[in-house]
C-alpha cells in the first residue's frame, strides 16, 4: 500500500510536469505571445496576423490558439503579432494596414534573432485585415527587410493593391461568396502583379468570409457582413497550407 507521503510526492511531481509542459508550449516572450514546440531547434516559425477584431474575436475566441497549437504540434514556433494590443486599440478601424505591416516585419525580425529559430523558414500567415497587412508588407518592403520567406493569406481584403508586386511566394485562400472582403479584388491584384508566378490562388466557390473558423455556425452576420464556417473548405484549405509550408 502506498503511503500518504508518497502519494503527495507523486501528485506534486505530476503537477510540476503538467505546469512545465503547459508553459513550454505557450507563453510570453518579449512583447509576443508565443507557442513553442519541444526541443532546442532550430525550428521553423510562423507569424500570425489576426483579422479586424484581434486574436480573441467574440464570434471565434479560440480560433487562433487552435491553429497555433496545430502548427506547434508539427514543430513550428508561432508568434502572435498583435497590432491592436500593441497600440491599445480594439479594432482594425483604428489602425492602418501600413502600421500593422510594420508590426509584422518587427515580429519576423525578432523571431530571426532567436537562437531556436531557423531564420530561412519564417512564414507569415494572416486572416482578413491581417492578410491585407501581409500583402502590404510584401509590396512595401524588399525581401531582406521582410525577413519572412513566404506568406499565406486567408480571405484578405485586397483594396488598394492595384500595382501590387509579389516578392515572396504567396498562397491566397479565397472565399467565393465573400461579401466582407471580395475575392475578385484579390484575383485582380494577383493577375496584375509583376510576379504572377509567385502567387497561388485557391478559391472555394461556396465559402463565406471566416470559412475556416470552426466555432462559427454555417452562417451568421456581424458588423461587416455575413460570415460562416465551411468544414469542407476549411479542411481543403488546411491541406493547402500544409503543402505550402513543406
Amino acid at each position: 500500500m502506498i503511503s500518504k507521503k508518497a502519494i503527495r510526492f507523486l501528485v506534486g511531481i505530476s503537477l510540476v510536469l503538467f505546469i512545465s509542459t503547459t508553459v513550454f508550449a505557450q507563453g510570453k516572450e518579449s512583447a509576443y505571445k508565443i507557442f513553442r514546440p519541444k526541443g532546442p531547434g532550430p525550428h521553423p516559425a510562423v507569424v500570425f496576423m489576426s483579422g479586424c477584431s484581434g486574436f480573441t474575436p467574440g464570434f471565434a475566441p479560440e480560433h487562433y490558439n487552435l491553429v497555433a497549437e496545430k502548427l506547434r504540434s508539427k514543430g513550428y514556433v508561432v508568434v502572435f503579432a498583435d497590432y491592436l494590443d500593441h497600440r491599445g486599440k480594439m479594432s482594425c478601424m483604428e489602425v492602418t494596414t501600413a502600421e500593422a505591416a510594420e508590426d509584422l516585419v518587427a515580429a519576423a525580425a525578432w523571431l530571426k534573432s532567436q537562437p531556436y529559430i531557423d531564420p530561412a523558414r519564417i512564414t507569415a500567415i494572416g486572416w482578413s485585415f491581417g492578410g491585407n497587412a501581409i500583402l502590404v508588407a510584401i509590396n512595401n518592403y524588399n525581401t531582406d527587410q521582410l525577413v519572412f520567406s513566404r506568406a499565406i493569406v486567408y480571405y484578405p481584403s485586397c483594396g488598394g493593391l492595384w500595382k501590387w508586386k509579389a516578392n515572396v511566394p504567396v498562397l491566397m485562400l479565397l472565399a467565393g461568396e465573400d461579401r466582407v472582403a471580395r475575392s475578385d479584388m484579390c484575383q485582380d491584384a494577383a493577375k496584375e502583379s509583376a510576379n504572377t508566378d509567385m502567387v497561388k490562388m485557391v478559391i472555394y466557390p461556396d465559402a463565406q468570409h471566416c470559412f475556416d473558423m470552426s466555432e462559427l455556425p454555417p452562417e451568421m452576420y456581424y458588423e461587416f457582413g455575413k460570415i460562416g464556417y465551411d468544414p469542407q473548405a476549411a479542411a481543403a484549405a488546411w491541406r493547402e497550407v500544409e503543402r505550402f509550408l513543406r
